[in-house]
């Protein structure tokens, strides 16, 4: 009974995730809801960072896989680019998390500000400036920047829901 309890212990808690993932995903692509001066945030990378900062590295790389999976599907983007990233990223911070870090909200929303300029630069250059369109500066500046500033700066609301998450989940040993 015990093992049995632990498993739907976790198996709640991952389907809380998987909800609260969906939510972000229906969130960023829901037209013109957060939208300040054409910027809309990204909800799902920072999610899976923070959702990687407290379940661990293997969790995280999923979480990252999952969250990479639904970025591509909102912007059109080839399968697998931004999940690879994202997997290797979620991994990482996880990592960093467990060895250097604190989870403290200043850290989390840096972390997923960092993953957010990696994965939008690399989603820049290859798919503006490799392209050889002209003035894509302005792209750069006027979306790319403000994109990764304004989902930083909306990671505490996903750093609130994942630890209110995981501490409702906790399994204690009796």
């Amino acid at each position: 009974m015990d093992s049995r309890k632990r498993k739907l212990t976790v198996a709640a808690k991952h389907t809380c995730y998987i909800l609260l993932m969906l939510l972000g995903y229906v969130l960023q692509t829901t037209p013109g809801l957060f939208t300040l001066w054409g910027i809309k945030p990204i909800w799902v990378v920072p999610l899976a960072v923070v959702i990687s900062a407290y379940e661990g590295e293997y969790i995280g790389a999923l979480y990252g896989m999952l969250a990479g999976l639904f970025w591509e599907l909102a912007a059109g983007r080839i399968i697998g680019s931004f999940s690879v990233m994202m997997i290797l990223l979620c991994f990482l911070t996880s990592v960093s998390i467990a060895l250097y870090l604190r989870r403290t909200v200043l850290n989390l929303s840096l972390l997923s500000g960092f993953c957010l300029l990696l994965i939008g630069s690399a989603d820049f250059v290859f798919s503006y400036w490799l392209q050889g369109y002209g003035a894509v500066s302005g792209v750069y500046f006027r979306q790319v920047l403000p994109t990764v500033i304004y989902s930083g700066a909306c990671t505490f609301i996903n750093v609130w829901l994942v630890k209110r998450i995981h501490a409702k989940f906790v399994y204690e040993d009796a």
